[in-house]
């Protein structure tokens, strides 16, 4: 009887949890497929920006459209990738290996983006904008004035060794840095693509193994005037 009650309590223990951290997602809403500024008119007008206006929030609606045209699903197909699942994103990648997962650092939290079903995973609570912005031997705090910022790691979990696989998950770190660059001139949002961060900081706080590696960064907001 005592064995029976406490696989209850455990059981029930274990439901409110997850019931509890899937409350904390948060559904983003819809992209939009169609539309938004010619392509020509996003690359002559792409440039890297450093100052943003603290004041300026970006909504949901925003964060979600540039988080899909960066890293997101954009089409279902028949043959499974990689990991397993019949779709296909916004960013190539070798192989289909859909290695590169997306960060989001903000005032209230951090977050993993979730492209198959576009939410925010928590990761989680406070801001830890800080270790995007740099270690204690160099920092650039203009990236605390950006309300988000988004963190690239390249997971090699389940990859084969070497360093041929490591070179194109950074190439494929960089596809999908550059795709969240022309998708923010598309938006008119600011943004500069860096590699400066505190990685032990960051590697300790997503619970990254060796094998998961934070690579590039970019702090986004709107632009200061």
């Amino acid at each position: 009887m005592t064995n029976l009650i406490t696989r209850l309590i455990v059981t029930m223990t274990v439901t409110t949890t997850i019931m509890t951290m899937t409350a904390q997602e948060k559904q983003l809403p819809a992209p939009a497929t169609t539309g938004g500024m010619p392509i020509n008119e996003v690359v002559a007008k792409r440039h890297s920006i450093r100052e943003f206006d603290k004041k300026h929030a970006i909504d949901d609606a925003t964060l979600g459209q540039l988080l899909w045209m960066t890293a997101g699903v954009n089409r279902h197909d028949a043959q499974p990738s990689a990991f397993g699942a019949p779709v296909n994103r916004c960013n190539p990648t070798a192989r289909n290996w859909q290695e590169i997962r997306t960060f989001v650092f903000g005032e209230k939290g951090v977050w993993e983006y979730i492209p198959a079903t576009h939410v925010l995973s928590p990761v989680a609570d406070g801001d830890y904008r800080t270790l995007v912005a740099g270690t204690k031997e160099f920092s650039q705090d203009f990236v605390t004035d950006a309300p988000y910022s988004i963190v690239f790691v390249a997971d090699l979990t389940g990859l084969p060794e070497g360093e041929q696989v490591k070179a194109m998950a950074m190439v494929d770190t960089g596809i999908a840095c550059e795709n969240l660059n022309l998708a923010c001139t598309s938006l008119g949002v600011a943004t500069v693509p860096r590699a400066t961060m505190d990685i032990v900081g960051i590697s300790r706080l997503l619970c990254l193994t060796e094998r998961q590696l934070p690579v590039m960064n970019n702090p986004i907001g709107y632009p200061r005037k």
